[in-house]
């Protein structure tokens, strides 16, 4: 039976899944990862942990299948945009890896907005953020200017970890699109940019197509996975270029709403739509884009309450082979509509759209007596979709048609939270079966050797939708009041948000 294989890297962790070419799913693995916060607002990783998950995920794959890799026609990998890992001369990591989500950078992003903004803007189609590389390698530039002069090769995750396993030293047009680094009306990493953080283009990538061929698996990692030694490998997309192909977004107009370690509220476009308060990309749909509106806690934040407000519930749940999750379900299921006024802001690691803050921070507004874990687990899943719904807004200049909307990601697996982003948005949401940035990988790779003419034959035959949630009127009626609610306190916070940056950061 033929096969493709696809793999992603995302901020908690790695999913590989295997897939036929009808889109059924042969096997599936995946082992989580931590990030690292030595300050507020500091995320990072280390890049030896992508390869170890990398190893022990395909491992797995192949021991679920009975044929193992047989049958396998090609491999992607995918990851979360914006991380760059440095390397040395010698092809050591210089550095653990600054994530998409860090936020150190705010004071560059400003430097660079007030001396280079309109440029930057003009030619990378974004205003500097810290989520992008740019302010990342400039803070590190500052910073760590004895890391920054032993810079001689840039990768990000996916080419990093793709390069372990080929040898080869590419990216593709929407990594590249992440870096603020990249010309994408030229297809080509921009001087002048790179000039302002005194970069050399020599340490940065070739540039390739989502779905090219760019390697072929090395023998020793074949050893060490079980992969069919010379499997073509694609040179991949992000994680949320796969999701999004994976949701069925291959036509101008569709909305993605992604539930995953971040939030995204992304739009497909046939041409590049700049804006100051969304991201655009090249689409890994060749000849489209998309425009991506974004929070930055999303599932995090809900992982972050398990953590620091269910461990007990987690440690007794994993002793007797349940899900902590679903318990917190249970119990924000449980808590009224609006959770008795407690109102949840996400931004545990600052924000992006539409307030492009990175000292702002989350808070529970609203707090009395009547409230309890329910109240507040209810609150996170209601936070977090008005924050989303804020993301939405700004889409609303770009078009008017709000009819087709998919919801994906780790979070869209529940039911409740689901059905309250259906409720806060009014809008119907479907839900595909298979929606993940390893399963849109994988038909990538398939288009990339062959085995679909193109993303469209592979949308059809491999996409299907299993569910679809309706809002409730009365209960999108509540929301908007609560959602009002949610703005007035956003709108007013960033001067509290700056005194309390000023004395955590000391």
């Amino acid at each position: 039976m033929e096969k493709l294989f696809g793999v992603d890297f995302g901020t908690g962790g790695c999913k590989a899944m295997v897939i036929d070419l009808d889109g059924n799913i042969c096997a599936s693995a995946f082992e989580e990862y931590p990030s690292q916060h030595l300050k507020p607002g500091w995320s990072e990783q280390e890049p030896a942990m992508w390869l170890d998950a990398f190893v022990k995920t395909v491992r797995s794959c192949g021991e679920q299948m009975k044929d193992g890799f047989g049958g396998v026609l090609a491999l992607a990998v995918t990851a979360s945009t914006h991380n760059a890992v440095l390397l040395d001369k010698d092809s050591r990591v210089i550095r653990p890896c600054i994530m998409w989500n860090d936020q150190r950078s705010g004071d560059q992003c400003r430097r660079l907005n007030e001396n280079y903004g309109d440029d930057i803007f003009r030619i990378g189609m974004q205003m500097p953020t810290p989520t992008w590389t740019l302010p990342q390698l400039m803070w590190l530039k500052e910073h760590e200017p004895e890391n920054y002069a032993k810079i001689d090769r840039l990768m990000f995750t996916k080419d990093y970890i793709r390069s372990y396993i080929t040898g080869d030293f590419c990216t593709d047009v929407v990594d590249a699109q992440g870096s603020l680094l990249f010309d994408a009306r030229k297809n080509c990493w921009s001087p002048e940019i790179c000039r302002m953080i005194d970069l050399p283009l020599a340490v940065l990538p070739d540039v390739r197509r989502s779905k090219e061929v760019v390697g072929r698996v090395r023998a020793e990692i074949a050893a060490l996975t079980g992969l069919p030694e010379g499997l073509p490998v694609i040179a991949g997309c992000s994680d949320t270029a796969a999701e999004d192909f994976s949701a069925g977004a291959v036509t101008v107009g569709q909305i993605v709403v992604k539930l995953a370690t971040a939030g995204n509220v992304n739009l497909i476009t046939d041409k590049a739509v700049p804006h100051e308060k969304s991201f655009t990309y090249p689409y890994s749909v060749e000849g489209k884009w998309y425009t991506v509106t974004a929070t930055n806690s999303c599932a995090s934040a809900y992982r972050w309450m398990r953590d620091a407000l269910y461990p007990a519930e987690k440690e007794l749940c994993e002793r007797e082979g349940r899900d902590v999750y679903l318990l917190m379900d249970e119990q924000a299921a449980g808590a009224e509509l609006g959770a008795r006024g407690l109102i949840f802001h996400p931004y545990l690691l600052g924000e992006r759209c539409p307030y492009f803050n990175p000292n702002a921070r989350g808070d529970f507004f609203g707090v009395s007596m009547v409230h309890n874990k329910g109240h507040f687990a209810r609150a996170l899943l209601e936070g977090v979709a008005f924050s989303l719904y804020d993301c939405l807004q700004v889409l609303k200049d770009f078009t008017d048609k709000m009819e087709d909307i998919v919801v994906i990601g780790g979070g869209a697996k529940s039911p409740l939270w689901s059905q309250i982003v259906c409720d806060v948005f009014g809008l119907e949401v479907k839900q595909p079966a298979n929606a993940e940035s390893s399963f849109g990988g994988a038909l990538l790779a398939g288009v990339g050797v062959g085995a679909f003419a193109n993303e469209l034959e592979a949308a059809g035959r491999c996409i299907r939708m299993k569910r679809t949630y309706k809002p409730d009127p009365g209960n999108h009626a509540k929301y908007d009041q609560l959602f009002a609610i949610y703005k007035e306190v956003a709108q007013t916070m960033p001067p509290v948000w700056e005194k309390l940056a000023q004395i955590a950061n000391d």
